[in-house]
C-alpha cells in the first residue's frame, strides 16, 4: 500500500478505513470513518497478545475502551489481570479499575463490555492508579517500525502522557496494540519523520495471525505537552485538570 500526502497520517487513516469497509473486514459499527475498526477475529488477535511474556507477567494492564479490545479485556480478567480502561469523554477521572478478585467470574465478560465497566468499574483518582505493567493502545494503522495512528483526536496520546506524569509508566513499559492484518503497513506509508513529539509508538503488534515485535526506534513521550492541550481536551479529559492541580501548573 503506497500512501503519499502532505499529511501521511490523515491519508493513511482514510486509506485503511476505505479498504476495511470495501473488503468487509468489520461487522459493525459502520461507516468506519472516524472509528477504531472493530475487526473480525479480534478475539484471535487478543489471544496472540495473551501468549506474550509481557502479558503473562503483567499484574495491571491498561486497555483502551474500543469494541475491538472487548475480547482482550475479557481475557485479561479471565487470566487474573487488573484492567484499567477509560470512560467516555467528559468525566473527571482517568480510569475505571476492573479487579477480577472483586468480580465474579460469571460477570467477567459483562465487565469487559462498555456497559459493564461503566457499572462494575471502580473510579480511580490519579493518585489511586497502580503501576501499569502493559499499555494497550487503539490503532487505525501501524507500521512494522512501530509508528502508529489512532482516530486523530490525540486522546490516547494525552492519556499516555498523564500516566508518564504520574510515574506509573516509564520507557520500559511495553506498548502493544491489537489490529487486523490489513491495518499493518510498510514504513513508507507513515515515515518516522512525519511523527510528532507526542505520538505514542508500539512495541508489539498483535493481529489474528501473528505477533510482531517492532523493535521501534520511535521515542516514547515522557509526559504531557501542555502547549498542545486544547480547551476541548481539558473538558473531555477531566483528569487533565486534576493533573494540572497536582503539578501546580
Amino acid at each position: 500500500m503506497e500512501v503519499k500526502s502532505e499529511d501521511p497520517k490523515k491519508a493513511l487513516r482514510e486509506r485503511i478505513w476505505e479498504v476495511m469497509e470495501r473488503e468487509q473486514l468489520v461487522p459493525y459499527p459502520l461507516p468506519l470513518t472516524g472509528r477504531i475498526p472493530n475487526f473480525y477475529n479480534s478475539k484471535s488477535a487478543a489471544y496472540k497478545l495473551c501468549s506474550t511474556g509481557e502479558f503473562r507477567s503483567a499484574t495491571t494492564i491498561k486497555i483502551h475502551p474500543s469494541l475491538n479490545a472487548e475480547p482482550l479485556r475479557h481475557l485479561a480478567l479471565k487470566f487474573g489481570k487488573k484492567v484499567l480502561t477509560p470512560p467516555l469523554p467528559g468525566h473527571d477521572f482517568l480510569y475505571y479499575l476492573l479487579d477480577p478478585a472483586c468480580i465474579e467470574p460469571a460477570f467477567h465478560k459483562f465487565a469487559a463490555s462498555k456497559r459493564g465497566f461503566n457499572k462494575l468499574g471502580i473510579r480511580c483518582k490519579l493518585s489511586e492508579i497502580p503501576p501499569v505493567d502493559l499499555v494497550v493502545v487503539a490503532s487505525v494503522a501501524c507500521t512494522l517500525q512501530g509508528a502508529r495512528v489512532g482516530k486523530g483526536k490525540g486522546y490516547g496520546e494525552v492519556e499516555y502522557g498523564i500516566l508518564r506524569e504520574m510515574g506509573v509508566v516509564d520507557d520500559n513499559v511495553t506498548i502493544a496494540t491489537v489490529v487486523h492484518d490489513a491495518q499493518v503497513v510498510e514504513g513508507s506509508c507513515l515515515p518516522l519523520e512525519s511523527l510528532s513529539c507526542h505520538d505514542v509508538p508500539v512495541d508489539i503488534i498483535c493481529t489474528p495471525t501473528k505477533v510482531i515485535r517492532t523493535m521501534t526506534s520511535v521515542p516514547k513521550p515522557g509526559g504531557i505537552f501542555w502547549e498542545l492541550i486544547s480547551e476541548v481536551m481539558m473538558d473531555d479529559i477531566g483528569a487533565l485538570k486534576e493533573l494540572k492541580s497536582l503539578k501546580q501548573i
